[in-house]
């Protein structure tokens, strides 16, 4: 009810402006015509010549108007988010000229039947009548004009307005994918077995730290980038898994099988952690039913594929991450596909390589 009653609102307005403007449009072709006539822009008019003649251009200049209105509304709802086409402007221009070039002439023909009194110099009149075509389609033409630089600018802005809307939220889900991804579970959880590595094997817990040392170095070296190596990932992921295999032994296997040059592809940074850390918090492991990761390069993507065996109750912050992860990936224009073989019990995901003038 609320907004048919804000829909209301607006109509009326736009038609209060619409009125004013049809008659701010007649009191300046009458000042124009008298000029053209008399050399003056305040000729005197008698009150009884504008009822008997005015009326009838009120109410053409009314009509050029709504026609003018009603053909930017019709090419708007033609060229639907595409207001900056040339092309519009130009067949919008030629159909607003033609068509208050037939309404005008209609109207002429409406006062030389209705209005005018019979003249023995007809060529007088029929120069009179040529001027106040001229002057009404160089307005209307005028009017437009403005109309135009209005839309554009507002335009202009709106896109400016949502340029700004974006480059926030972008910034936003950076700041939030970045906090996500320096999770302090993953940091707990490391330390928890580190204190168990420094009491059972020293030279392990040295180079448990190092890993470690190294995994956190690498995020924070690369969380304002906006690419990063797939060699560099691989890199990472070899700290990353040195580290999980301190926590869950045999129970998680990843494999690499990589028949592909690894220069020139391009992942969003911590692409692999956030994965990674959704695969093993996501899904059961045993010694008897081990994860099993195999990563590959296959068609320009990177495919994760692994053993399918989710625990009963998902992770709801893992599922966030994951979910960021996807919503960056398409606003780079790409999709990570995640797909399931119900007969094997595997599931694939399949990340896109970026390129760097994406």
């Amino acid at each position: 009810m609320q907004k048919l009653t804000t829909s209301v609102t607006i109509i009326r307005y736009i038609h209060g402006w619409l009125i004013l403007g049809g008659i701010m449009l007649f009191l300046l072709l009458l000042c124009l015509v008298s000029y053209v006539n008399t050399g003056s822009f305040f000729a005197t008019f008698s009150i009884s010549a504008l009822l008997r003649e005015g009326i009838l251009i009120l109410v053409q200049n009314l009509s050029v108007m709504y026609f003018v209105y009603y053909a930017i509304l019709f090419f708007d709802k033609i060229y639907l988010n595409r207001n900056f086409t040339i092309s519009r402007y130009v067949y919008e221009l030629l159909i607003i000229v033609s068509g208050s070039l037939l309404i005008n002439k209609f109207f002429h023909f409406l006062f030389i039947k209705l209005v005018v009194v019979p003249e023995a110099d007809t060529e007088a009149l029929e120069n009179k009548l040529i001027n106040l075509l001229v002057i009404t389609q160089t307005l209307v033409v005028v009017m437009y004009g403005l109309i135009t630089g209005f839309r554009l600018f507002y335009n202009l802005q709106q896109k400016q307005l949502e340029l700004l809307r974006m480059q926030k939220e972008f910034a936003q889900t950076q700041f939030e994918l970045f906090k996500n991804q320096l999770n302090p579970h993953f940091l707990f959880n490391s330390l928890s077995a580190l204190s168990s590595l420094v009491y059972a094997d020293a030279d392990m817990a040295e180079k448990f730290i190092e890993k470690l040392s190294r995994t956190y170095r690498y995020l924070l070296d690369q969380r304002e980038k906006e690419f990063v190596g797939l060699a560099q990932e691989l890199e990472f992921l070899e700290n990353f898994y040195f580290l999980v295999e301190q926590r869950y032994g045999n129970k998680v296997r990843i494999i690499k099988e990589l028949h592909q040059q690894e220069d020139g592809l391009y992942l969003l940074p911590h692409t692999l952690l956030i994965i990674m850390e959704y695969l093993i918090g996501s899904n059961t492991m045993s010694s008897a039913k081990p994860l099993l990761i195999n990563i590959n390069v296959n068609n320009s993507a990177l495919q994760i594929r692994h053993s399918y065996q989710p625990k009963s109750l998902p992770n709801m912050h893992l599922q966030e991450q994951l979910n960021s992860l996807l919503n960056n990936y398409r606003q780079m224009n790409k999709k990570i596909t995640i797909s399931r073989d119900e007969n094997t019990l595997q599931q694939l995901i399949s990340i896109p390589f970026l390129q760097k003038n994406d």
